[in-house]
């Protein structure tokens, strides 16, 4: 599928045939193109916002510069999503570069975002993609597609509201379909490629499959705006002590934790329930201060 495509819209081209040798099959132009990447120096937080205000306003010049400096992310990612993928690397970052290209296009840096975070996205949602439509994914019938994809909207916004992760079961109450039904519509996808598989950019931020196979027309802006929030949550809860930081992520749900009760947790540090609330009310006390500070 090695390939050179134009954006006639932009007159952007993919950065494999604009200051780059063009990526095939052949290892040694493959080989050459990664070296060349990797050559080309990042940008500064000032720099890549002149060049992104420069981009907006239609200067070619400066998109190709901001395309080619974010190069080594395509790279990254596509190292990493090939790990749940049936295409090979070439292709990969082919598909990723034309998402980089449309992040170029898109941009708004009076949003106070940096341009990595927001073409990962892109970048993530050209890759898995292709990777639906190219792989053993598209064997999946119709119904079951359609059925997954409100599955997914409605995962996300129920997380969203309550802050935690919720379980199949919640979902399938929620959309009043059997939770055995939606297993095994997820076992269909996952015996072609891994539905709830995910990987991370440089940045931290992770995206599965599904979210992006099932919902295309997501905001980006939005995922960006909520990958901000949790990293601000993030930034308040550690500045915990350690067992407040433990107990807060227990009883909210919150990272890897399911949802505890004072009880329970009582028992993992072998102290009562009392004292786990006193823990919990001290350490909402406190994030509540930190909160006012962070402007919530």
């Amino acid at each position: 599928m090695s390939k050179s495509i134009t954006m006639k819209k932009t007159g952007v081209t993919n950065p494999a045939r604009s200051g780059f040798v063009a990526i095939t099959s052949n290892s040694s132009d493959l080989g050459d193109y990664l070296r060349k990447v990797n050559a080309v120096k990042s940008l500064e937080a000032k720099d890549e916002k002149d060049l992104a205000l420069r981009a907006k306003n239609g200067d070619l010049e400066a998109k190709k510069a901001l395309v080619q400096a974010n190069l080594k992310l395509v790279l990254t990612i596509a190292r990493k999503a090939i790990h749940v993928s049936k295409l090979p690397l070439v292709d990969l970052i082919q598909e990723g570069n034309l998402g980089l290209m449309i992040a170029v296009e898109k941009f708004n840096p009076e949003l106070g975002y940096r341009f990595s975070t927001y073409a990962t996205w892109w970048i993530k949602q050209a890759m898995f993609k292709a990777i639906s439509e190219q792989s053993y994914c598209m064997k999946i019938p119709v119904y079951i597609q359609e059925t997954l994809s409100k599955f997914s909207k409605v995962k996300a916004d129920m997380e969203r509201s309550y802050n935690c992760q919720v379980t199949t079961h919640d979902v399938a109450k929620k959309m009043n379909i059997e939770p055995e039904k939606i297993d095994s519509y997820l076992s269909a996808y996952t015996s072609t490629v891994s539905i709830e598989g995910s990987f991370d950019a440089n940045n931290g931020s992770e995206l599965a499959v599904a979210d992006v196979v099932a919902d295309e027309k997501a905001s980006v802006e939005e995922n960006v705006e909520f990958e901000e929030l949790k990293k601000e949550i993030a930034n308040v809860v550690s500045t915990l002590k350690e067992r407040e930081q433990t107990v807060i992520k227990m009883r909210f749900g919150l990272e890897n934790f399911a949802k505890t009760t004072l009880e329970d947790i009582g028992k993992l540090y072998g102290v009562t329930k009392e004292c786990i609330r006193q823990t919990e009310n001290r350490a909402l006390t406190k994030l509540r201060k930190n909160a006012e500070i962070y402007g919530w």
